[in-house]
């Protein structure tokens, strides 16, 4: 069989686990998180004791679907360009200028 075949039929996405998120088939280990430790060259046996219920298999494999099938990346934040932010009026404001203030708008 296949290896992307394979590593297909290992991993499932169901909204009742852990909110869709990919895992391994028979657990709740997402498939990438396993995938970025093997790539990022943490040793076989340390995965393995971080994840008992895996076994070697499924971990080379997590690495097969994830390259194939990459997690999506988070959204970036848009920071606000100060540089185009124009400030019109600052003043500090006390409780009696806005009671007065408002005593001018209503007459």
């Amino acid at each position: 069989m296949d290896p992307l075949e394979e590593a297909r039929e290992m991993v499932i996405e169901d909204p009742g686990i852990l909110s869709g998120t990919p895992v391994i088939k028979g657990t709740r280990v997402p498939v990438h998180d396993v995938a970025g430790m093997f790539d990022a060259g943490v040793p076989m046996d340390e995965i393995l004791e971080s994840y008992p219920s895996l076994k070697k298999r499924q971990v080379e494999l997590a690495s097969v679907y994830a390259r194939a099938f990459p997690a999506p990346k988070r959204p970036r934040r848009h920071l606000v360009d100060l540089e185009h932010v124009t400030i019109i009026k600052r003043e500090r404001l006390s409780l009696s200028a806005l009671t007065s203030k408002s005593r001018k708008t209503t007459s």
